[in-house]
């Protein structure tokens, strides 16, 4: 049970940033990097991420991009859960197809503490939709997530996520952004090959709500709040995620 709670936790502090950037693809030889902090509030439980981040583009229209998250505390009711400790790597990669079309493909492998973390790998793969409107960037995505049964005999049931997001164009310093990540489950999760759960249908609704504020031509930083929806999806209590990060282009 403690297993299931401390991956739902980091599920949610994660779940708006299924993929880098919903944006097209950076010149070649071009990249960034992002060190974050999260932390979730939920009911009784509080969560504190942090985690690297970084992308680069070595050829024209080809991204590839790196995820290495940590959870620094977890407490339910001020009482330490003990879910500390590494998270499960992500590497993925991107194409730009078109000027407003990329097609992607996420990998998430079992490299993180067994405790916290689930044993099998995660696929998300999916395409994204991105057009500039003058004074309005909008970035979307649709992506299928699945996942393999690891050495635990737990398989997580499969869910399309949908993402839209808006960037209005006001500062040359402040770019605000307002989005929406929608999880819907279709399937069940299995144990050992048979049905363990009945999830088909549940729906998550993320809203979230941010600016990125520009400090020189390299260097950036992004403050966001992220809010969670859907009691099949996230329980009774609306969980609260609020995220900084530092960064750093070239």
């Amino acid at each position: 049970m403690l297993k299931k709670i401390l991956l739902g936790a980091a599920m949610l502090a994660t779940s708006s940033f299924a993929t880098y950037s919903q944006f097209p693809v950076p010149q070649a030889n071009s990249g960034e990097v992002k060190v974050y902090t999260d932390f979730t509030m939920q009911d009784k439980r509080k969560a504190w991420d942090l985690g690297l981040k970084g992308r680069f583009v070595p050829v024209q229209n080809l991204e590839i991009w790196l995820q290495l998250p940590f959870t620094l505390m977890t407490r339910w009711g001020g009482e330490d859960t003990k879910g500390d400790g590494m998270k499960n790597l992500t590497f993925g990669g991107r194409y730009q197809i078109t000027q407003n079309v990329a097609a992607f493909l996420d990998m998430t492998f079992p490299t993180g503490k067994k405790r916290i973390n689930d044993d099998g790998l995660t696929f998300n793969l999916g395409a994204q939709y991105s057009q500039n409107f003058g004074t309005i960037d909008l970035g979307s995505e649709l992506g299928f997530i699945f996942h393999t049964e690891g050495s635990d005999k737990f398989k997580a049931a499969p869910e399309l996520h949908l993402n839209v997001e808006v960037d209005p164009i006001v500062s040359q310093t402040i770019s605000p952004y307002i989005g929406l990540d929608l999880y819907i489950v279709v399937g069940d999760p299995k144990f050992d090959g048979h049905k363990s759960g009945d999830t088909s249908g549940n729906v998550g609704v993320f809203p979230y709500l941010g600016a990125n504020f520009k400090i020189t031509e390299i260097f950036s930083a992004d403050l966001c709040a992220i809010f969670g929806f859907g009691k099949d999806y996230v329980g009774d209590k609306t969980p609260i995620t609020l995220e900084a990060s530092f960064n750093a282009s070239f």
